[in-house]
């Protein structure tokens, strides 16, 4: 009888064992795919990307107004600051009429998104939006509001 409860507790430990080495590999491996999901696919990255591109070219303020609002919307969701999108206004980066609200480059703030769609951006004219891509990801980081020529 003896002999028969020991094995038992063998038993059990070897089954927890196995237990225990099977949650730290499901573990692992869930950690696994998210640090790789970090690279995304060519349609992950376009689909990313199609929110801002009908916006490239020539447009009107008023497409302009809108384009500010999108990527307000798009940097207060984002999961971290990499994915945000900077905005700038003029050829020449930031308006000296507009600086960043803070110390640094908050150039992705609501208040300085609004800021420059109330104060730099006319519904009547035309400006040209420009689209900056970051060379490793492909994933668009800025974007360029100027006069048009």
């Amino acid at each position: 009888m003896e002999n028969a409860s020991k094995a038992l507790i063998i038993a059990g430990a070897i089954l927890l064992s196995i237990a225990i080495i099977g949650v730290g590999m499901a573990v692992f491996s869930n950690v696994s795919d998210t640090i790789t999901g970090a690279d995304m696919t060519q349609e992950e990255t376009d689909a990313y990307n199609q929110e801002f591109l009908s916006y490239e070219g020539n447009v009107r303020g008023s497409i302009a107004k809108t384009l500010c609002n999108r990527i307000n919307s798009h940097n207060l969701g984002a999961e971290d600051d990499s994915r945000k999108i900077k905005l700038s206004f003029g050829s020449n980066g930031v308006p000296d009429d507009c600086p960043p609200p803070e110390e640094g480059d908050e150039t992705t703030t609501t208040a300085y998104i609004n800021n420059i769609k109330n104060t730099n951006i006319q519904s009547g004219k035309t400006y040209t939006v420009t689209l900056g891509y970051d060379s490793d990801s492909g994933l668009i980081t800025q974007i360029d509001i100027s006069d048009a020529e």
